[in-house]
């Protein structure tokens, strides 16, 4: 019978998901937002996604890409386009984070907090 003691994971739930997100997308501004993203490898596409987010929402994938380094484009509401290059790894600060806030959409490495 196994012990009582011991348990599966030694990590949180957000630990866990921390340690394995490589993309976070936080919609900041007080409207819902279009965002389009393509990631590259070596000029490559290698993943696409469309979002429509709401006033607060975020949301992340997990898995999603090897440890490397990627070509992240942006585009908000069909409009504005950033792109950046951004290191993927099982460290928090290597995570591809996307941002709209202030009109603007920014792509960063590493998940900042958010602000209530």
């Amino acid at each position: 019978m196994p012990s009582s003691s011991r348990t599966l994971l030694s990590a949180t739930s957000e630990e866990w998901r921390l340690a394995h997100e490589d993309l976070h997308i936080r919609n900041a501004s007080d409207t819902k937002r279009d965002v389009h993203i393509e990631i590259y490898d070596d000029g490559e596409c290698c993943h696409t996604a469309h979002y429509q987010l709401l006033s607060g929402q975020s949301g992340c994938s997990v898995n999603l890409l090897r440890n490397g380094c990627y070509k992240v484009k942006a585009v908000l509401d069909r409009q504005q386009e950033s792109t950046a290059a951004v290191t993927v790894s099982d460290e928090p600060e290597q995570t591809i984070f996307i941002q709209v806030q202030n009109d603007r959409i920014t792509i960063d490495e590493g998940v900042t907090p958010s602000r209530p």
